[in-house]
């Protein structure tokens, strides 16, 4: 097991095309860190179909595929999978040209 020192999320690193899609070129990441990335796309995504209230985590489950390369371009994609009055569920993928690097699953609660 390693010993990590600095998770520092780069959340300004990442460069939105859309609301459901970004870019951002890594920088040794961890899969942690791929994560909250995909998790703030998918998040802000779910947030442009919000009118009222504020959206809660009710879940979030990410499937690892691989890491990321060092100094190359990751896309991360959302997309919405159903919306309810109460609810909104979520996914979204980060990949590195045509390789799969992390998959998101996300429910949201809107209050």
């Amino acid at each position: 097991m390693s010993i990590l020192n600095d998770l520092t999320i780069p959340l300004s690193a990442l460069q939105f095309a859309s609301d459901s899609c970004a870019f951002a070129t890594a920088d040794d990441w961890t899969v942690i860190q791929v994560g909250v990335l995909l998790q703030a796309v998918v998040e802000r995504h779910a947030n442009s179909l919000v009118e009222e209230g504020e959206l809660h985590s009710v879940s979030v489950t990410f499937d690892v595929s691989a890491d990321a390369a060092t100094g190359t371009e990751v896309a991360f994609e959302s997309r919405i999978d159903r919306k309810t009055r109460t609810l909104i569920f979520a996914s979204g993928i980060a990949k590195q040209n045509d390789r799969h690097l992390l998959k998101a699953t996300v429910v949201y609660r809107i209050r």
